[in-house]
């Protein structure tokens, strides 16, 4: 309806909207190279190999440096030890700086799902180079969701195990991992209650991996192996910023959904370990 009167007035509307598309895809492409410095992909070497076994979001609270991720995504780990890139866009691998691991895992029908990692703060080494996220860049008091798709959307960004996305220099252990992300909305009440889940301990994102698009077209995604323990962003749309407000946990495919933990769970467990430590030394 809007194109022969924007041809009358000598307006190139298909112009405006293809500029218009470029615009926004360029200020997706500019926040997923700022997140991807404080989301980062795991490893382990298995026969020698790195392997992808999941992602993880680093967060900053007071002094405290930590890394959150999903409870599997650890205990698939095992001993072994865990290895991430130096840097947002890839780099060598390092050792995570000495950890130690916390979770909080049910495996029932309303597992949170949570993995803390506590991560020495005078042994960052090359992960000081990473982006913490502290302050306002967590949702530290639970904001409730917001479905009005005008003011913001949700951005998951976490990594793929698939192999296509990876480049791996075996000789110097470097490695350029593509980061996985899309934009999406929280599903309605009903689905809460459909897939047995509270919506004050998780959030459900709408994910069609049919509807997938990049640049505006279709698109088959990677598989989301690894993307467990990415990172759930609430982002407004005017700022192009937002908080860190849930962590996923699973992709359930036939209800075309993403599952997450609200970041609320992690931040106690922060909470827990602060209290244990203080009586330690009392």
């Amino acid at each position: 309806m809007m194109e022969p009167l924007a041809h009358q007035h000598g307006i190139d509307l298909q112009a405006i909207l293809d500029e218009a598309s470029a615009r926004k895809e360029e200020e997706k492409r500019l926040l997923t190279e700022r997140l991807q410095e404080s989301v980062v992909p795991l490893f382990i070497y298995r026969n020698g190999q790195p392997d992808r076994i999941g992602s993880c979001a680093l967060v900053r609270l007071d002094s405290e440096f930590y890394a959150f991720t999903a409870a599997h995504v650890i205990r698939d780990a095992g001993s072994a030890t865990l290895f991430a890139p130096s840097e947002g866009r890839g780099g060598k691998l390092q050792p995570l700086p000495p950890c130690t691991a916390h979770l909080k895992s049910s495996g029932g029908g309303n597992d949170f799902d949570v993995g803390v990692l506590a991560l020495a703060a005078r042994h960052l080494g090359a992960f000081q180079h990473h982006v913490f996220l502290a302050g306002v860049e967590i949702d530290q008091e639970d904001q409730p969701d917001d479905q009005d798709d005008v003011r913001s959307f949700y951005f998951v960004l976490g990594y793929s195990a698939s192999r296509t996305q990876v480049k791996i220099s075996k000789a110097d252990r470097r490695i350029h991992q593509q980061s996985f992300r899309f934009s999406t909305q929280p599903v309605d009440a009903a689905e809460y209650l459909q897939e047995r889940r509270s919506k004050s301990d998780h959030i459900l994102l709408d994910f069609d991996h049919k509807e997938i698009r990049v640049e505006g077209r279709r698109a088959s995604p990677p598989k989301l192996q690894g993307v467990s323990g990415g990172g759930i962003f609430q982002i407004s749309r005017k700022a192009m910023r937002g908080a860190l407000v849930a962590i996923a946990t699973e992709n359930r495919r036939r209800s075309r959904l993403i599952l997450g933990t609200r970041i609320k769970h992690f931040l106690a467990m922060v909470g827990e370990l602060k209290t244990t430590a203080q009586r330690g030394s009392s």
